[in-house]
Formats: C-alpha cells, structure tokens, sequence
C-alpha cells in the first residue's frame, strides 16, 4: 500500500514515532495540503489480527469546541464510512476534528491470498478518501470557524495517532 501512495500522492514517509512502536506500522502521506495517517496495530482483543487505521483531521486547535463538535455531528450523519470527533486539548482552550476510518475485512487475515487484489482495491479507496477528506474538510470546515491545517510535521502526525487511541 505504501509503494502505491508513493505513486500517487507528493510526500509520504514514515513519522520517527512509528519506528518506536513495535506493534505498530504505518505510513504518512500530505497531499495537496492533506495530511493523513495510515497505520496499522495489534488488536488488543486478539493479537493474531490487526486493526488497520487512516485519520486526518479537519482541522485543529479550534477554538469554537461546541461549533466543532456540530460541524462533526454534522458530517457524522452524512457519512457512509468512517467517523468524524473532536479531540479537546487537555487545557480545554481547543479541540481538533478528526475523521477516523477503520479498516475491518476478513481479507486482511490472508493479505497474501487469491483475492488480495479486492484488498488492495478496499485499501486505496479508503486511502482515497481520507486524502480527499483531508483537503475539502479543512476548507468546510475553515469556512465557518477558525481552524489551523495540519502540516507534514512529526508533531502533526503524532497528533493524529494520539487522537485515534482508543
């Protein structure tokens, strides 16, 4: 997956942080101004299977929190896939909205099986659209609060990873 978002997108490289967690890999592309991670963990259920993750963030520190939380609730019930929250700073002067989209499908059991090919599909779709999502909800969202975009910086991407921790 990594090789075809080399293909497709301007930056994509691996966060520092990510070296450092074992039962984690992943990757993070910026692409036009999107920054989106794509990660991949140990579930914590079964540590025989993995739980594949893409976030990007609308925006972040927002001031607004109650107009951030209805911008997401918003977009929550628009959304077919995947889900949008506000991750509030700890000194509750800001939040940052994410769009979080799992992964789940019996195919990531086998990715080396006969129908891999339908995985790949279900993984660059995804990635497709948490890179569209990256971009066109930051300027949704820009156009009604004031929002900072996320940047192709170590902080940034660890503000995503640390923002999907469930």
């Amino acid at each position: 997956m990594r090789s075809l978002a080399e293909r497709q997108y301007d930056r994509v490289w691996t966060p520092d942080f990510l070296h450092l967690s074992p039962d984690v890999q992943g990757f993070a592309v910026f692409h036009r101004g999107g920054l989106v991670l794509v990660y991949g963990a140990v579930s914590p259920e079964d540590p025989a299977r993995w739980v594949f993750r893409m976030a990007c963030a609308a925006g972040a520190d927002v001031p607004d929190i109650s107009g951030a939380m209805a911008w997401a609730n918003i977009r929550n019930r628009l959304a077919e896939a995947g889900r949008y929250y506000c991750v509030v700073k700890p000194d509750q002067s800001a939040c940052h909205v994410v769009f979080a989209l799992d992964v789940r499908s019996p195919l990531l059991d086998d990715a080396t099986a006969p129908d891999a090919q339908a995985l790949r599909e279900l993984l660059h779709f995804s990635l497709a659209v948490c890179v569209h999502n990256a971009v066109a909800d930051f300027r949704d969202l820009a156009s009604y609060l004031p929002a900072r975009p996320l940047a192709p910086t170590e902080i940034d991407a660890w503000t995503l990873f640390a923002g999907t921790q469930d």
